[in-house]
């Protein structure tokens, strides 16, 4: 399998409406539009006849129409031209879904599971999606270790003074990576604290499993007292996607949701959602400008000083090049 054969998200449901629009997955520049039914569909990004960005055109009933010559494309691929009507054509197509508020697509030759997003009677929070300015295992390698959120994170990490009590376990299998952390929680926002139930010298416990067809983390996070006996009053369940555009740059699209022990169908999170969203935003907003100030984007391991909780990086880039590349 390639890279575009896995189901993997592209683009926020919000952001297809009438008008196409231009993505590049892999190295490949995709064009999505909507049909008149409001299905999505996707299209390679050039035109056959003379190499315009199809995405720079219209969507004509269930069909996209090249600004250039006016050739159209159904979903299919099948094209037309006005100027000559014998003459015919088909291009590249994929197929399409859309789920949690996310446009995917893979190519129509494969047969991959599509990945399972389970809430479990987790309370949906937001779907968001950025452009992080790093290749795909360096956008990994920082959202799968824990050590960077001593300095670069607020509210989802460790006290910097308090990082070597934090035990760190790694699980893996064929086809996934499983680390485990726990250790003392770093000060967090006051009201922020009061609101999740956190308390000073509690511990925050940190899991997540990554798997690779596509590239994607599952994050569990929560907080408790030392002894166990006390947890906070929210958990957070973070589903993280990794999808490359191109050898230089990543889209991450997250998934998150929340299970409150506050009073209420869904726990209150409703009136919460906005300013938890905001959170996420802000969370990840920080990864992406660390990975700006990065002095070399090589993915190469070799020659690294590494510490104790690098061990992923190997494990997972391993997994990238055989699952995903299909190296």
């Amino acid at each position: 399998m390639g890279m575009l054969d896995h189901w993997q998200p592209v683009l926020l449901s919000r952001r297809l409406r009438n008008k196409p629009v231009g993505i590049v997955v892999a190295g490949a520049p995709v064009a999505l539009f909507r049909t008149a039914d409001g299905r999505a569909a996707a299209l390679s990004d050039v035109c056959p006849h003379r190499r315009l960005k199809l995405s720079a055109g219209d969507v004509v009933g269930d069909r996209l129409r090249c600004k250039y010559h006016g050739w159209t494309f159904d979903a299919c691929g099948n094209g037309e031209s006005p100027a000559t009507p014998k003459m015919t054509t088909c291009m590249t197509s994929f197929d399409v879904r859309e789920e949690h508020g996310l446009v995917w697509l893979k190519t129509r030759d494969s047969s991959p599971e599509f990945p399972v997003i389970d809430p479990q009677g987790f309370f949906p929070i937001c779907t968001l999606e950025h452009t992080v300015p790093a290749p795909l295992e360096l956008s990994v390698d920082n959202f799968n270790e824990i050590e960077h959120s001593g300095t670069v994170h607020d509210t989802f990490g460790y006290d910097l003074d308090r990082l070597h009590e934090v035990k760190v376990e790694f699980e893996s299998t064929d086809d996934t990576v499983r680390v485990t952390n726990a250790g003392p929680t770093k000060r967090l926002n006051r009201i922020f604290a009061w609101l999740l139930g956190v308390r000073a010298g509690d511990i925050f416990h940190d899991h997540w499993t990554t798997r690779f067809s596509p590239v994607y983390s599952v994050f569990d996070h929560w907080w408790t007292s030392p002894d166990g006996s006390r947890e906070s009053m929210v958990r957070w369940r973070l589903y993280i996607f990794f999808v490359p555009q191109d050898d230089k740059t990543t889209r991450v699209f997250s998934v998150t949701f929340a299970k409150s022990k506050y009073p209420g169908p869904a726990g209150a999170l409703r009136l919460a959602r906005g300013f938890m969203r905001r959170e996420i935003d802000r969370e990840v907003r920080a990864d992406v400008t660390m990975l700006h100030h990065m002095a070399d984007f090589g993915t190469g391991i070799e020659g690294l000083k590494l510490s104790r909780f690098d061990k992923v990086l190997g494990l997972t880039r391993e997994r990238i090049a055989r699952i995903y590349r299909g190296v």
